[in-house]
């Protein structure tokens, strides 16, 4: 009994206790909630202010040389030791023997036809004496500076119809045009430098036979470089020829002044740009090579009334955000010039503040917080 009585207390224990916690919630207050505050987005923003800007344009361009030659043999014999070793990558001065082909055929026929030569004038210097005395004096001495080491000296003129008609019967005038032809014959075996420059490529080296047609290295210039920049269609409307430029090393730790030399007049298909060259002197210190790629900076021309964005800032091509009365609004801009990271326009009101940066998900009617 006395177990039972224990039991039932408890339990009327609990139940009192139970509901004398929900009276008790029931009379505390609910916490108030706030209402979310509108999170106001803060973007970076310029006044427009107009000036006359520099309309630069900057690409990268590769160095080449001015000239590319290739060096071809009109002759046939083997290939000797020449003042410049024949090989790849050996430098030369302009008036270096390059290559220097077996002529000693040559000479002794050029040789053999001068002696007939000075033969056959020696032969006619009496009848001169007697028939045209007048002009014996100039073929006197026509005939003493005649060297069989030495190059033919000019003809004396000759101003009578019978003297042409007397040197003509006498074989004396086809004898000379020969030995002049043989001349040339035997100076076309030995090439010289015709500029200062390097070999790029060696076919033929020394104790080679060459071939006349053949080629036997390719040389370029290394004093006159120019470099090949492709521009956009829309910038090469900026540039003429004469114009300065500023070439730079990609590490900037090289600089130059060039001038533009000549622009294409036609597009590149595959890069669909135009080609400016930029003609560059070689400079003591630092050099450049050939193949190497540079940063080219164009001034371009002034663009007057004008003002420079961030091109990240404009979108659908010709539209910018700008705020009035702390809200979005997109308006369209008069694009004048695009590059890389900027564009030049117009069209805005002077003093409108307009977004200098891009906005991601934003929206027209949009409140944000401008920083100037």
């Amino acid at each position: 009994m006395r177990k039972v009585i224990i039991i039932v207390g408890i339990i009327v224990m609990l139940g009192l206790a139970f509901f004398l916690m929900s009276w008790l919630a029931g009379m505390s207050e609910p916490p108030a909630q706030q209402a979310p505050e509108d999170i106001i987005r803060k973007v970076k923003a310029v006044k427009v202010s107009y000036a006359e800007v520099d309309a630069g344009i900057s690409a990268t361009g590769r160095l080449g040389s001015k000239n590319y030659v290739d060096v071809i043999s009109e002759v046939q014999g083997e290939i000797l030791p020449a003042g410049v070793p024949l090989k790849k990558g050996q430098n030369f001065k302009k008036g270096d023997l390059l290559v220097k082909i077996f002529d000693k055929p040559a000479e002794f026929n050029l040789k053999a036809a001068k002696s007939r030569f000075m033969n056959s004038i020696a032969n006619i210097l009496p009848d001169f004496k007697i028939d045209y005395p007048e002009s014996y004096p100039k073929i006197k001495q026509f005939f003493n500076e005649l060297r069989l080491d030495q190059p033919l000296p000019e003809l004396p003129v000759i101003e009578s119809e019978q003297e042409r008609i007397f040197l003509a019967s006498r074989n004396v005038l086809n004898d000379y045009f020969t030995i002049k032809s043989l001349e040339i014959q035997l100076a076309r075996h030995s090439i010289y430098a015709p500029f200062n420059g390097t070999f790029t490529d060696v076919m033929l080296e020394v104790g080679s036979i060459a071939n006349p047609g053949g080629r036997i290295a390719r040389i370029i210039r290394t004093d006159q470089l120019e470099l090949e920049v492709p521009v956009t269609v829309e910038d090469a409307i900026w540039l003429e020829n004469g114009q300065q430029v500023d070439v730079w090393s990609e590490d900037k730790e090289i600089h130059r002044m060039g001038q533009i030399v000549r622009i294409a007049d036609f597009v590149d298909p595959n890069s669909q740009s135009v080609s400016v060259f930029v003609s560059l002197e070689p400079a003591p210190g630092k050099p450049l090579y050939e193949g190497q790629y540079l940063q080219a900076l164009f001034n371009g021309r002034k663009i007057g009334d004008a003002m420079v964005i961030s091109r990240s800032a404009v979108f659908n091509s010709n539209e910018v955000y700008v705020v009035k009365d702390g809200s979005l609004t997109k308006t369209p801009v008069n694009v004048l010039k695009v590059d890389h990271e900027t564009l030049i326009f117009n069209g805005l009101e002077e003093g409108a503040v307009v977004v200098a940066e891009p906005l991601a998900g934003a929206s027209e009617g949009e409140k944000v917080d401008v920083s100037l």
